[in-house]
């Protein structure tokens, strides 16, 4: 196995699970959302794990991600968040997944498909309260619920919504319009006589920071992980980061002052200084723009990335780590010692969010899982 790995503590994500559980009354279900492989974390390992701690409902992004579970032999039911094209109804018939309408027409293709095989198929009904990508719009709610419930094939297990950015300050008021939005719709279709029995708004900014929120459901996906959300600040239970990236030292190399390293002369030595070369690059996901600009830990110290990162290497100036040697550990994201790069730190330092830095490391990583 390479010295380039993703360690996965399933234990740190039964943690989160537990924490996230704690903040929501004991008749909430928690959806285990599982897409982009888990969020980059191993969508069959961390499904089971949830999967052990009660988890029954997994949600994932496409069709694809749905049959690679159901092949896994995760027990439960999967819903697909992002299903759109007459060959996902298909599938989504056949095999038995739930999944999200947000769309007359697919709804439609899907009722095709459910009595084509024979199967009823259970459905979430989205609402767009203010995303603007996906969902009905609240207007015409009553009248598309009704139109929707009545197709043959169809069940309405569900309906829900999506919040626009649940985990910002300074938009804590438009997500409560959001989600009063939302049961302004289900107190319609209930009125009308067509109730759902599960409603579901809250990820995890949402069941952080908007308890009102939780429903008969919640989705948490980032802070399964350990990605804390910008709101509430403080969050109100303790996550832990689930993945460490982490690699081992290729090479020691001795430089004189004035010497250049790596692609486009960006780095020049002010001192004879040591390096050591990394055996890790954007090809693996650690991305380029962290070049002259991200940290290591090596023997518990932060060091400073030197010149570019490479498609395969990146290099980091260990002049005041001389015990670093070739073999040594090194940790590009989560703790080693005393200190810590949390994948909240590296989307910082990238201008970004912690979602792209974990779903980012890429395929030739191997996961590493440990319970």
């Amino acid at each position: 196995m390479r010295a380039t790995q993703a360690v996965i503590d399933l234990r740190a994500l039964v943690h989160n699970l537990r924490a996230l559980r704690s903040l929501c009354a004991p008749s909430v279900e928690i959806f285990g959302v599982v897409k982009a492989d888990a969020y980059g974390h191993g969508a069959e390992a961390v499904s089971r794990a949830l999967a052990t701690e009660g988890v029954r409902r997994f949600a994932v992004a496409i069709v694809e991600e749905a049959v690679a579970l159901q092949e896994a032999g995760i027990p439960g039911s999967i819903l697909v968040l992002g299903a759109f094209r007459s060959d996902d109804a298909d599938e989504i018939a056949a095999r038995g997944f739930e999944a999200v309408v947000s769309d007359m027409a697919f709804a439609e293709r899907l009722s095709d498909a459910a009595r084509a095989s024979g199967r009823t198929v259970p459905i979430h009904l989205k609402f767009d309260t203010g995303m603007g990508r996906f969902g009905f719009m609240p207007a015409n709610a009553v009248e598309t619920a009704q139109h929707i419930m009545a197709l043959p094939g169809l069940s309405a297990v569900g309906a829900m919504t999506h919040f626009a950015a649940s985990d910002e300050a300074a938009h804590v008021e438009f997500t409560r319009e959001q989600l009063r939005t939302l049961l302004t719709i289900r107190d319609q279709l209930r009125e009308a006589g067509a109730a759902i029995p599960l409603w579901h708004a809250a990820n995890s900014a949402g069941i952080l920071g908007y308890s009102e929120a939780h429903l008969d459901a919640v989705r948490p996906g980032i802070a399964l992980y350990g990605g804390v959300p910008e709101y509430p600040d403080p969050c109100p239970v303790q996550l832990k980061q689930v993945m460490t990236l982490k690699t081992a030292v290729a090479q020691i190399r001795d430089l004189p002052p004035g010497h250049t390293v790596g692609y486009g002369r960006t780095f020049e030595t002010r001192r004879a200084s040591r390096f050591a070369v990394l055996p890790i690059g954007y090809a693996d996901g650690y991305n380029r723009a962290l070049s002259n600009k991200g940290e290591v830990l090596i023997h518990g110290r932060r060091a400073p990335v030197a010149g570019r990162v490479s498609m395969d290497a990146t290099v980091a100036d260990v002049t005041d780590i001389p015990e670093a040697r070739p073999g040594d550990e090194v940790v590009l994201c989560g703790s080693q010692g005393t200190e810590t790069i949390s994948v909240d730190d590296m989307a910082a330092a990238l201008g970004t969010i912690p979602h792209t830095v974990m779903t980012g490391i890429t395929a030739r990583v191997p996961r590493v899982t440990i319970s």
